[in-house]
């Protein structure tokens, strides 16, 4: 299975939410994540590039493995499972080659509408964002989803200018990179 998404700043979430709710979207109750990133050498581009996520939420801890599915931006295959040992997880990532990258923190409720998950993320330093996600076969067809993901996201009034090819690690490292 891969995990295809596009994403968006949040410019107008009033709005947003106004409109949501007239589509007859409801958003679920804020979640609170905690996510560390742990990373290897590899530039993003390479083929063999992994990166693993670390992911404290609701008194859980969750590993996630994400590599790229395609060329395409927001478009990965994703691996998930439950950890119930941080530090010995933390000691295996390092033993493989991967170190920890970045911190994001965020506030996020989620929403399904039309076999899409929409999730309004509130991050700390970075602002708000939206993603529409869906999972697909590993034969689907990319630009065909991304279309379908972004018609939702224009119903919802969120403009194309807004949209967001990076994952928040990599928005959070350019904001800390210029406010040094």
């Amino acid at each position: 299975m891969r995990e295809i998404e596009v994403k968006a700043r949040l410019i107008d979430k009033d709005g947003f939410l106004k409109t949501a709710k007239e589509l007859g979207i409801e958003f679920g109750t804020v979640v609170s994540q905690d996510d560390a990133t742990y990373e290897n050498e590899l530039p993003y581009d390479d083929p063999d590039w992994n990166i693993f996520r670390l992911r404290k939420q609701d008194g859980k801890l969750i590993l996630t493995m994400k590599h790229k599915a395609s060329t395409r931006s927001r478009d990965n295959h994703e691996y998930e499972t439950s950890v119930e040992n941080e530090a010995e997880m933390v000691k295996m990532l390092n033993r493989l080659g991967f170190t920890h990258g970045i911190r994001v923190k965020k506030q996020r409720r989620v929403a399904h509408y039309n076999g899409l998950e929409i999730c309004m993320d509130e991050i700390d330093e970075l602002g708000c964002f939206v993603e529409a996600e869906k999972l697909a076969e590993d034969t689907a067809d990319v630009d065909s989803i991304q279309s379908e993901l972004w018609d939702v996201l224009l119903k919802l009034g969120v403009h194309p200018d807004d949209r967001v090819h990076l994952g928040y690690d990599m928005l959070m490292r350019q904001y800390r990179s210029e406010a040094e």
